[in-house]
């Protein structure tokens, strides 16, 4: 089997559906953690939270009324 690393979001607030979103799959975690970083500088130039949760590889900022999570799941392909 092969190991994928697969970068998430999941938006919350009024105007989101809070469903998670896959931003990329990746071969390597760095890649993967690469992506999420990315994204997050970028969601956090456009929202003022602060930074509740960091894991590593999972990140929140806000909470679950406003806010972003982030992570990267590891999954095995066939």
């Amino acid at each position: 089997m092969t190991k994928k690393y697969i970068a998430i979001y999941t938006d919350f607030g009024d105007t989101c559906d809070g469903f998670a979103r896959v931003l990329g799959t990746h071969d390597t975690k760095e890649a993967a953690m690469k992506d999420m970083n990315e994204d997050i500088a970028i969601w956090k130039k456009e929202n003022k939270q602060p930074l509740t949760i960091n894991k590593g590889d999972c990140i929140l900022y806000g909470d679950e009324q406003y806010g972003c999570q982030w992570q990267v799941l590891e999954v095995e392909v066939k």
